[in-house]
């Protein structure tokens, strides 16, 4: 039986799930052809060399187009590295535990199709830490008040991130019976980040990956230890694991 490993289970259980969905789709097509592209190859390749040559050049062009398949397919391709960059997340979140901190990852908004990558409940308040696993290339730059993230506006990338921090509020609020904060965080892999000044947009810092756990833990203290093990408690009830 697998284990999980310390303070990562669950981290892009849910991009990784819809990956292997979206990979399925189509699986069927994908094999038919796959199977007419070797035999063609096996025909062609026999007919010159002979069988064995025939039967290798097979078996060389379905791994090719199998492997071609798998790294080409956009929207597969997108959620698998969603997943991978969710796992490196918690990874570098884990330290946070020892601190006394609550560390969730990949948790059910209820009513809500929408998940929380990681949601973080210590001493310094509570935080809901969305990662985006971009290629290297993407550019992030800011042209006056406004951000730039590639070819698109910067409220783009937070939108999610805000609705998912106002329902954690909502929720946790009326769990305790007063008001809660939770300050929302892009936990950004790949493009450069400026390290000096923090880029926010609608108020949501962009931090590349490796600073958001000291970003979180060199603030002050706002909560005690009992709000912190009520909220915990409050977290744990109310946004359950998204994939079981």
């Amino acid at each position: 039986m697998a284990v999980s490993r310390p303070g990562t289970s669950g981290a892009g259980g849910s991009a990784q799930a819809r990956y292997r969905e979206l990979w399925a789709e189509g699986r069927r097509q994908r094999l038919i052809l796959r199977a007419v592209l070797a035999l063609v190859a096996a025909v062609v390749v026999g007919w010159v060399w002979g069988w064995l040559a025939g039967l290798a050049a097979a078996v060389l062009v379905a791994l090719v187009d199998a492997v071609y398949r798998w790294r080409t397919h956009e929207a597969v391709r997108t959620w698998r590295k969603g997943a991978a960059g969710e796992r490196k997340t918690a990874r570098m979140l884990r330290p946070l535990r020892r601190r006394g901190y609550t560390v969730l990852h990949d948790r059910a908004l209820p009513n809500s199709r929408a998940n929380v990558d990681h949601l973080v409940i210590g001493k310094n308040g509570v935080f809901v830490v969305d990662t985006k696993n971009w290629s290297k290339d993407k550019r992030i730059t800011r042209r006056g008040r406004y951000v730039h993230i590639g070819g698109t506006w910067g409220d783009k990338a937070v939108r999610s991130v805000l609705f998912e921090t106002r329902r954690v509020s909502d929720l946790l609020g009326a769990a305790v019976g007063r008001p809660v904060e939770v300050t929302p965080v892009l936990a950004i892999h790949g493009p450069n980040v400026p390290l000096l000044r923090v880029m926010k947009v609608d108020g949501v810092p962009l931090l590349r990956a490796s600073q958001v756990r000291p970003w979180i833990a060199r603030g002050g203290a706002r909560l005690s230890v009992e709000e912190v093990a009520r909220l915990s408690a409050a977290a744990e009830r109310l946004f359950p694991p998204y994939t079981g």
